[in-house]
């Protein structure tokens, strides 16, 4: 009898460690992608030339991104934005190509978002861009002038950076302004 309470207390023992490293391991991994400020790299659905369009052709971020004055996501660009501007070739390049064939076979454009908050945070462009007034650099760094559609964020947005950036422009430090 002795011999069996203590098979099951050490079964017991033995289930409740592997319980709890198997809850461990992915909490360890999400943490590790939170401290390195990375997530996984975002594949687009072609390699967008910001500066072609910024620089070049003098576009304001507002044409593409419709609502970073007004919402809480600045949105990104699909079909109907660049589809009227994409009806013949401009450039003869393969990427140009490929959105023309998307464009007459009416295919739709979907770019994917490089910035993921943690969702206990509240963040709103409308907040920043629309009233405060904020450059698209301070938290996208260069992405203006690049040539092909990074794959991970320029700049690395934590609490210190924003925290920062509150402190020097006299925007609010009480934790319920921007957590959930």
């Amino acid at each position: 009898m002795r011999a069996s309470g203590w098979l099951r207390s050490e079964w017991l023992r033995r289930m409740r460690s592997r319980l709890a490293l198997a809850l461990l391991v992915p909490i360890l991994v999400v943490l590790a992608f939170v401290a390195l400020g990375s997530g996984p790299p975002v594949d687009q659905p072609m390699a967008f030339d910001h500066d072609k369009h910024t620089r070049t052709l003098e576009l304001p971020c507002t044409f593409c991104h419709e609502r970073v004055e007004s919402g809480a996501h600045a949105g990104l660009p699909d079909m109907a934005t660049c589809g009227p501007c994409h009806q013949e070739a401009l450039t003869g390049t393969a990427e140009e190509a490929e959105l023309l064939a998307a464009v007459r076979e009416e295919r739709p454009l979907v770019f994917r978002k490089l910035f993921h908050l943690p969702w206990h945070v509240y963040y709103t462009h409308a907040r920043h861009v629309g009233i405060a007034g904020l450059d698209c650099t301070n938290c996208h760094g260069g992405i203006a002038q690049t040539t092909a559609a990074p794959r991970r964020p320029l700049v690395k947005i934590s609490m210190d950076f924003c925290l920062e950036c509150h402190r020097r422009s006299g925007a609010s430090l009480d934790c319920v302004a921007c957590h959930r």
